[in-house]
């Protein structure tokens, strides 16, 4: 009966998509657990177009006015918000990604926004360049000779910056050129993570895990690794607040709003910082992986770029913030690396108020996505859409609807770091290319293909070589 309901009278029924989806969960969860839910779900639209069913109640959309119709805000339309989706473990604090409640949410955002705004970018930018000098120096002593895993180093260098941005001090992973354990007991929970999310398909499944995770049930490690995670964070955090570091940080306005931080209080805090630390950081790595990938695979558009970088600077010095965001073509390969290896590819999906996306009529409680990765590899979106041509962010005559392409979302919940993201990618390419050639040591390496995805990516070696530019120090 359950089947049957599912299949031919659910609100849902007249979508199209694999009847396989459509009566139960488990093929999108067997998809989802399986790290390769974008390609299936690029598969089904170009099977079944625009819009698909991929689970009883859920629908994949691809289109730019999806995006603008699910994030954006309009005068008149009722708001798509978070679902449980959001809240992997629904004991732990609220912070500004699991928050559902627009209010509750605006008023995070604000207290967030100050350590994002320009004045604070300003401030932070000469600790940006620190770790990026360390990078330049191990690259230099490490990998002229012999190639380096930049999976690993570009996370070294984003979770310091962003560790010292978020609580004070950073994690001296470039320093020592060795993971943080805090560090990799996070990228060890990202699979645990997607597991207890995929049973949001499910929601008797839902049910039952809530209850064991409430138990504790489940294995002793996931709750101890979670307490030596929390432990750490909260022993940083307390330094942090004993010592307030001289320039703007992320937590700078919300600490200023209490006198003292205590209790739950504390706990939400500790939870902000960890959040901010694993978004900020990963998500910057990760972009600067797929683009150095891109840029090593295409000789031409590698050569366009480092010609634009070593003619704009005749010395380390002069790459700053303000004069790489005068480097039109650069700004180009980021957003096209950004198109082709969105950091969260998955996307994030919402619950429709019963409101219209991309033309269709949406009911009420129906969960609903744009998954970047797909919106960007879709032939209706970008013409040659696996290729890496930056020109198209360039050419005022391009075709493309670039609006299907939203890495930082859009509307009140675009990414509050994505300038600081933007200002990263912008230093740690510019001031690589100045002084190295890259060289991926595989010409055939099929690096994307290898990489598997659980709402972060999991992300193989990427072993490249270097080589110094005479004349570059």
């Amino acid at each position: 009966m359950y089947l049957s309901y599912n299949l031919w009278w659910h609100p849902l029924a007249k979508f199209p998509g694999p009847k396989v989806a459509a009566i139960a969960p488990f093929f999108a969860m067997k998809h989802w657990m399986g790290g390769d839910n974008l390609w299936k779900i690029k598969e089904l639209h170009e099977k079944y177009g625009s819009v698909v069913r991929i689970a009883p109640n859920q629908l994949s959309f691809c289109s730019s006015a999806s995006w603008k119709d699910i994030h954006g805000h309009k005068p008149g339309r009722k708001a798509f918000l978070k679902g449980s989706w959001y809240e992997a473990f629904p004991e732990d604090p609220y912070q500004i990604v699991s928050v559902s409640d627009p209010g509750h949410h605006a008023a995070m955002r604000k207290s967030l926004s100050h350590g994002f705004s320009s004045s604070a970018l300003t401030s932070q930018e000469d600790r940006v360049h620190h770790f990026i000098d360390l990078l330049l120096h191990q690259i230099e002593n490490r990998f002229i000779k012999a190639p380096g895993d930049m999976s690993k180093w570009f996370n070294y260098v984003t979770f310091d910056v962003i560790g010292e941005l978020a609580f004070g001090e950073s994690f001296g992973c470039v320093e020592s050129g060795q993971p943080h354990y805090w560090i990799e007991i996070l990228f060890g929970s990202i699979k645990n993570t997607n597991f207890v999310r995929s049973f949001e398909y499910a929601p008797l499944l839902r049910y039952i895990l809530r209850i064991a995770l409430h138990l504790k049930l489940l294995p002793r490690k996931v709750y101890d690794l979670r307490a030596k995670m929390a432990n750490y964070a909260n022993e940083k955090l307390r330094r942090r607040l004993d010592n307030p570091p001289p320039r703007i940080d992320f937590l700078q306005r919300m600490i200023s709003e209490r006198e003292e931080w205590t209790g739950q209080a504390f706990e939400e805090l500790q939870m902000q910082a960890t959040l901010l630390t694993v978004a900020g950081s990963e998500t910057t790595a990760t972009a600067l992986c797929g683009i150095s990938y891109y840029l090593c695979r295409d000789s031409r558009v590698y050569q366009k770029l480092t010609n634009e970088i070593r003619t704009a600077f005749s010395s380390m010095d002069q790459i700053t913030g303000r004069a790489t965001d005068q480097l039109p073509y650069l700004k180009a390969v980021i957003e096209e690396g950004l198109r082709l290896y969105p950091p969260i590819a998955a996307g994030l999906p919402r619950i429709s108020p019963g409101e219209v996306v991309d033309g269709h009529f949406v009911p009420k409680g129906a969960i609903v996505n744009v998954n970047p990765w797909v919106a960007g590899h879709i032939e209706t979106n970008f013409h040659d859409a696996f290729s890496f041509t930056p020109e198209r962010w360039l050419d005022p005559d391009c075709k493309d609807d670039k609006a299907a392409s939203q890495p930082f979302l859009l509307g009140s919940r675009v990414c509050l770091g994505r300038h600081l993201a933007m200002l990263e990618l912008r230093l740690i390419l510019s001031k690589i290319l100045f002084r190295f050639d890259m060289k991926l040591m595989d010409d055939d390496l099929d690096w994307v293909k290898a990489n598997k995805n659980y709402v972060f990516w999991e992300k193989p070696a990427l072993p490249i070589q270097f080589s110094r530019v005479e004349g570059s120090l």
